[in-house]
């Protein structure tokens, strides 16, 4: 989906960004980086650089909607975790949704990938 190239001072690190939030936490915390993901912005700091690679069709949609000055890390990774956890039937809805523009930034993605998951819970 998508794949987070981070650099810190000389550290580097590949993030898959389907991972758990917390597995996102230690692997930040290895190279060094101690602020939560959800406060890391995407704008390319001069000691912190983040490019988000997509790595197939889903991941060029979302990426399509990230804002690099206004998005977290911890959002991105948690709206690619939540398609990456849907099924697919719902995921190509998601992503139609995305393409058509009725989805055009990453909070707007997961607020309705929040109410999906709401709606499958109380269908069951």
């Amino acid at each position: 989906m998508v794949t987070a190239n981070i650099r810190f001072l000389a550290n580097r690190l590949m993030a898959d960004l389907t991972c758990k939030n917390s597995e996102l936490y230690n692997n930040l915390q290895e190279i060094g980086i101690l602020t939560p993901p959800n406060i890391i912005t995407l704008d390319n700091a001069r000691t912190l650089q983040i490019h988000l690679v997509p790595d197939d069709e889903a991941g060029e949609l979302i990426c399509s909607i990230v804002n690099s000055k206004k998005d977290t890390l911890g959002n991105v990774q948690r709206l690619c975790r939540y398609v990456y956890c849907m099924n697919d039937q719902n995921k190509a809805a998601f992503l139609e949704r995305i393409a058509n523009g009725e989805i055009k930034t990453v909070q707007q993605g997961i607020k309705l990938a929040e109410k999906m998951r709401e709606q499958k819970n109380i269908s069951r």
